[in-house]
């Protein structure tokens, strides 16, 4: 059986987890990235790696990732770079391009350009979060360095009042005004149900569970509140 000849391109986290995958699963993979500094990790792993722009079509023939049968786009926060970069691949005939997006507009414009498949690691990562906070009273999840989600019974300190109002009084700010603790409800657990679809006017029962996000110094703020019921 052949097998399948993959690239990476863009060495961020997501990216180098990817790579890091593929190495340890014995995979050919060839890595590009416009930092020399992001192959660190990977230069006793991986013989194939080139600085370049990935934007740039014959950059990309010469390191022989139009051969390739998988390309991954892992990149991110330049999402001009991500979109060049997936249209690069389609000039060169590449047939399967996976690409990252950071948000749904992203991903749209990623799959009308031709990515065959998008990805949403963030998002997927949460989805994950979410089904694992279901099953105590109260807990706790990291998504990033300044993000958490967490899932309470909402018993007295949120029970009997709306979302609206919950998320309003939530809000603390600085002498200057700047919001510092903020909580966002996502969804809703009522009896069987989850509401995740819902208005700020929707009432909150006692028996209700409740998951939220926040950054860390709300989350924090309100674990304790409940720790101590």
């Amino acid at each position: 059986m052949v097998k399948k000849t993959f690239g990476v391109i863009g060495l961020g986290k997501f990216g180098s987890y990817i790579t890091r995958s593929l190495v340890d699963q014995g995979e050919s993979v060839i890595v590009c990235d416009n930092s020399q500094e992001n192959f660190r990790d990977f230069r006793e792993d991986v013989e194939n790696l080139y600085m370049l722009d990935s934007t740039d079509i014959v950059a990309l023939k010469e390191a022989g990732i139009s051969e390739l049968d998988v390309v991954i786009v892992s990149i991110g926060e330049n999402i001009e770079a991500s979109i060049l970069t997936v249209m690069a691949l389609k000039e060169l005939g590449n047939k399967m391009i996976i690409a990252k997006a950071t948000s749904k507009t992203h991903g749209q414009i990623l799959s009308k350009i031709g990515a065959d498949k998008v990805i949403y690691p963030e998002r997927e990562a949460a989805n994950r979060l979410f089904v694992e906070l279901i099953a105590s009273k109260v807990d706790v999840n990291v998504i990033s360095e300044n993000l958490k989600m967490c899932k309470v019974l909402a018993s007295d300190i949120f029970g009997k009042r709306t979302i609206g109002e919950i998320q309003e009084s939530s809000i603390k700010k600085d002498e200057s005004g700047n919001i510092i603790q903020e909580i966002k409800i996502v969804a809703v657990k009522r009896n069987e149900n989850w509401l995740m679809d819902f208005s700020l006017e929707l009432e909150v029962f006692n028996e209700d569970f409740i998951v939220f996000l926040g950054n860390e110094k709300a989350i924090d703020f309100y674990v304790k509140k409940f720790e101590n019921l």
